[in-house]
């Protein structure tokens, strides 16, 4: 995957090579941008400072919109998290947290201690323990003019003498737009009216620090993990992806020594520039949300890799999804498998199979990124499997509900949330993780481990009285094993309840994809279907409140049920249907056909309590169809209950 990122790194350099004029200029303004920070602020503010009289003076902060234009010119590259200082002198304010019931004053003085604090660790840590050592260090090799450590060292002195000014004036700006603050602000510089970044000093310090960074693990004439080349000069420092650190004994080879790190991960400054230009450009282009991962969200980065090194295949991918990008921009809509509506995987899933593509799914942790999913070499012809298997469930759905819904991976993620629903997080993450890698690597799913967590909702529905949301989650799974089904990676057990028997219903139940040839579990579902018909004209004739469980539902055990309960059920719901005088022609069918397989399945169903609770729930959403269709049957007009 590594190598994925550093060659449409290569390939991104190598097209700004192509459109700028071959400059030596040119060539440090770009070796330069791969190592600046995207800049993701609500604001921009600038420090400003002038000289007047070989002296700087401070004039104030200007806030400004951050522009994707000028993010050379703000000259953000962050070095580490937390307290370590950034390889320049621009830096991240976070919005301070508070309370609800902190008052204006207590606002301000946790805004002012946050400020305080980034102040002095980003700001005039930089200049005090990085720029004036090395601008001692370069003057006195001749590196650099006096004239330009002399700007430094002024620079430095006018910050250390309007130090209070400063976050003064900055904790008054962030106090004022403090409610309008989504997420943080950018502190950078200007002098003179010109951009830090404008300044070839504060440049040239950027790439000496980097080259300082690389030193501490670096080794001459070793071999290039990346391009496998043998080097002048590798490192073990490059942190393009931050869930690699060498500052953490469990990184580290080579006697838990830093100085070895370098035999982990040898890159050479070539392949290291490459890494940071395809990182940034996934980043850009290529990043999108999945969903929540306990308190944070998971994104995934879309990693192309083509085939038999076929370099025109990035031109024209990236060509097709820059295009689509512009035209989902536009208000084109896409089919998707998430809620991002910027996902471009039904365009992928249309080309040929010249290239693959990496999921490779993150999530925040600590100032840090930790994968919690990597999916390899996906190809677009099994993509489009996916985009087949989806739109087959969706015209299936259509076809049992009558309703056009579409299916997303939503469908899923609603099953493998909370094991429990009075929990506050998330504990089923990595369930829904590996059901996503199933998808996408044709991994069998076993239908007896969907079918616990299907229960488990199921049975939430009655906990809470909730009518609507048991129709619902039966909905959502019938759906989940449609289209596993329809992928081929639903792994069912063999039949084991006898022959196949042929029913009325046939038409509807071979429709759906665990009702195989059983009879058994064609005999629960049909006692499910005639339990929702009576349930409807409960609910109906006792004006119960819309959504809530009719008085019947108190002898389905909150759908924990077994053999023996279908066995009772089916006489309990003729009886109660007769009742109220609504045992007409069409249920009579439907419950003589329940009775016929129940009397041909085998004395033992060999059915756990999930399986049985599952099929008894499906019959119940698939109630009204086969009511229908019993109807249709029978020419029974007469079937005029007030539920419809």
């Amino acid at each position: 995957m590594i190598e994925a990122v550093a060659e449409l790194g290569k390939f991104v350099v190598e097209g700004k090579s192509k459109t700028s004029s071959k400059t030596c200029d040119d060539n440090f303004t770009n070796t330069i941008s791969s190592f600046l920070t995207p800049v993701e602020s609500d604001r921009v503010l600038l420090i400003c400072l002038e000289q007047k009289h070989l002296v700087f003076e401070y004039c104030g902060v200007e806030p400004q919109n951050p522009l994707e234009s000028k993010a050379q010119f703000y000259l953000f590259s962050e070095g580490a998290k937390g307290g370590g200082t950034n390889l320049s002198p621009a830096c991240i304010l976070p919005k301070p947290k508070t309370k609800r019931d902190m008052t204006p004053e207590e606002i301000k003085q946790a805004i002012r201690e946050n400020v305080e604090n980034v102040f002095e660790k980003k700001v005039e840590n930089w200049f005090s323990n990085k720029a004036l050592p090395l601008a001692k260090k370069l003057s006195k090799q001749g590196d650099i003019s006096d004239k330009d450590a002399l700007f430094i060292q002024s620079i430095s002195r006018a910050i250390e003498n309007n130090r209070e000014k400063i976050i003064n004036h900055v904790t008054e700006h962030i106090f004022s737009e403090f409610e309008k603050l989504k997420s943080n602000i950018l502190l950078t510089f200007s002098f003179d009216g010109k951009y830090i970044g404008e300044y070839e000093i504060f440049k040239r310090f950027l790439l000496e620090l980097v080259k300082e960074k690389a030193g501490k693990s670096s080794s001459q004439n070793k071999t290039c993990s990346i391009c496998k080349q043998k080097r002048e000069n590798v490192s073990g420092t490059v942190n393009v992806f931050k869930f690699y650190t060498i500052d953490k004994p469990g990184f580290i080879k080579g006697g838990f020594s830093p100085q070895n790190a370098w035999k982990n991960f040898p890159v050479c400054s070539s392949c290291q520039q490459n890494l940071l230009e395809g990182r940034k450009y996934l980043e850009k282009n290529l990043k999108f949300n999945f969903y929540n991962y306990g308190q944070n969200k998971i994104t995934y980065l879309l990693v192309p890799k083509p085939l038999f090194g076929r370099k025109e295949a990035y031109e024209e991918l990236l060509d097709i999804l820059t295009k689509t990008q512009k035209e989902i921009d536009s208000g084109k809509k896409l089919e998707r498998l998430t809620n991002d509506e910027k996902e471009i995987l039904e365009i992928l899933s249309e080309q040929e199979d010249f290239i693959s593509v990496t999921f490779l799914f993150m999530v925040p942790q600590q100032g840090a990124e930790r994968i919690v999913l990597m999916i390899e070499d996906v190809f677009p012809s099994h993509l489009k499997k996916i985009f087949n298997a989806k739109r087959q469930t969706e015209k299936k759905h259509r076809k049992l509900s009558g309703e056009d819904e579409t299916f997303t991976f939503d469908k899923i993620r609603y099953f493998f949330s909370k094991s429990n629903r009075l929990k506050k997080g998330t504990d089923l993450d990595s369930y829904f993780l590996e059901i996503t890698e199933s998808i996408f690597k044709k991994k069998p799913i076993d239908f007896h481990f969907l079918l616990h967590h299907f229960c488990r909702k199921l049975q939430d529905s009655f906990a809470t009285d909730n009518f609507s949301e048991l129709y619902r989650s039966c909905n959502y799974a019938m759906q989940v094993l449609e289209f596993l089904n329809n992928l081929e990676i639903l792994k069912l057990k063999g039949d084991e309840c006898g022959m196949s028997v042929g029913t009325p219903f046939d038409e509807i139940l071979n429709e759906f994809p665990v009702a195989s040839e059983k009879s058994a579990v064609k005999g629960i579902i049909l006692t499910g279907a005639l339990c929702d018909m009576l349930l409807r004209i409960q609910a109906a004739g006792l004006n119960k409140a819309p959504g809530k469980m009719p008085p019947f539902a108190k002898n389905l055990k909150g759908l924990r049920l077994k053999q023996s309960d279908i066995i009772a059920l089916l006489p309990k719901i003729q009886n109660k249907l007769m009742e109220y005088s609504a045992f007409g022609k069409a249920k009579k069918l439907v419950a003589a056909t329940a009775s016929e397989l129940l009397l041909r399945a085998p004395e033992d169903w060999k059915l756990s309590s999930d399986e049985v609770s599952f099929y008894f729930a499906c019959g119940m959403n698939l109630g009204q169809k086969i009511k229908e269709l019993a109807k249709k049957l029978t020419n029974d007009s007469e079937e005029q209950e007030t539920e419809e």
